[in-house]
């Protein structure tokens, strides 16, 4: 019988203030870059913990943050791949769904000084003169699947955009070329990706921030793996390094808000997700078909069918070798007394006259 699932419906509005710290979150801090109508922050001013001592009271307001995985998103593929979908479709499976770590995209801001000698005793006086932002350098880690289409398909990207043996692009010597492969810009042979840092929530108005990285395209794939070694057998990581460059503020915060809305992760929920391989609550379907045949009859359904053939695992009456939770006399052609099985797993041996009682207490 099917379940009835609750009806998930879009989420609107900020979430409710604690009933106990009625200002434990605040989104009117005058000044505050990242603070718009939607983006709630702690209440830092009214909820210091480490200061006369603990205020539990205003413990609300002094809740860590948890930072779950960035969520990566690929906002656009080489466009010198517009003649092959399945290349696309793959670097953003890739790139979102198969990829264990995604690791060198961490930035920081650093403001730079000048020094100044004042007074006798060596001291100096700095005053700021630049900020910066951090350069990255992002790298994927991905399990390498059957027919080596990972390591192949970073190879072949390099490939197309320059190839070892000719160093010009291999897309021309495969047929492409005027409409069909476009000017040789940034976009033709980079990809770009959205990072969403969801709060714990998971809901698309309350995620901490969002950066971009554009100008990506592998620059290193590592070795294939081949060697010989022998008594030794391995799977395969690879690592493919990229290059990279950040785009990071308000704006790529409110994409991340849109993109999260639109991707509506939180609307997912897993304890439905389909059961088995067959994805499917109907055992007919999900029991595989072999196993529902009279040639694969065994194990627990052999046990509380007594040994009794029973095709398509139809359901039979006590009595005619179907309890489940006793084993009793057969009727289908064995006279009283006459047992099929035993009360263990041991083999069918037809029937054999035999007391039933001391046959259960074997």
């Amino acid at each position: 019988m099917a379940t009835t699932k609750p009806e998930v419906t879009n989420y609107s509005g900020r979430s409710q203030p604690s009933p106990f710290m009625n200002d434990a979150l605040i989104n009117d801090v005058a000044g505050l870059s990242v603070l718009g109508a939607s983006n709630e922050v702690a209440n830092v001013a009214r909820s210091g913990q480490l200061g006369t001592g603990v205020r539990i009271t205003k413990i609300d307001g002094a809740t860590p943050a948890v930072f779950n995985p960035v969520v990566p998103v690929v906002l656009s593929v080489p466009t010198m791949w517009k003649m092959f979908p399945q290349k696309q479709e793959i670097l953003k499976a890739l790139m979102e769904t198969h990829a264990k770590t995604i690791t060198g995209i961490d930035f920081s801001y650093e403001l730079e000084t000048a020094d100044t000698q004042i007074g006798h005793d060596g001291q100096t006086l700095k005053v700021p003169t630049k900020s910066t932002r951090s350069s990255i350098s992002p790298s994927a880690t991905f399990i390498e699947y059957t027919g080596n289409i990972v390591y192949n398909f970073f190879r072949d990207w390099i490939y197309d955009i320059q190839h070892p043996d000719t160093n010009s692009s291999i897309l021309p010597a495969m047929g492409l070329g005027g409409e069909n492969l476009p000017g040789w810009t940034i976009s033709a042979f980079s990809m770009s990706m959205l990072f969403i840092q969801y709060d714990p929530s998971g809901l698309p108005d309350r995620i901490m921030d969002a950066f971009i990285v554009f100008d990506m395209f592998p620059t290193q794939i590592g070795e294939i793996g081949f060697e010989h070694t022998i008594g030794t057998t391995q799977t395969k990581e690879r690592n493919i390094n990229f290059t990279g460059v950040v785009q990071h503020n308000n704006n790529t915060r409110d994409l991340g808000i849109a993109v999260a809305k639109m991707l509506g992760l939180h609307r997912i929920n897993y304890n439905y997700s389909l059961p088995g391989l067959a994805g499917s609550v109907n055992p007919s379907i999900a029991i595989q078909q072999e196993l529902r045949s009279n040639a694969a009859y065994s194990g627990v359904d052999w046990e509380t069918n007594a040994g009794n053939s029973h095709p398509l695992r139809s359901n039979r009456a006590p009595g005619s070798g179907g309890a489940a939770n006793t084993f009793v006399p057969q009727a289908d052609g064995a006279s009283a007394g006459d047992y099929y099985g035993s009360v263990e797993t041991g083999p069918n041996v037809g029937p054999v006259s035999t007391n039933v009682d001391a046959n259960r207490n074997a």
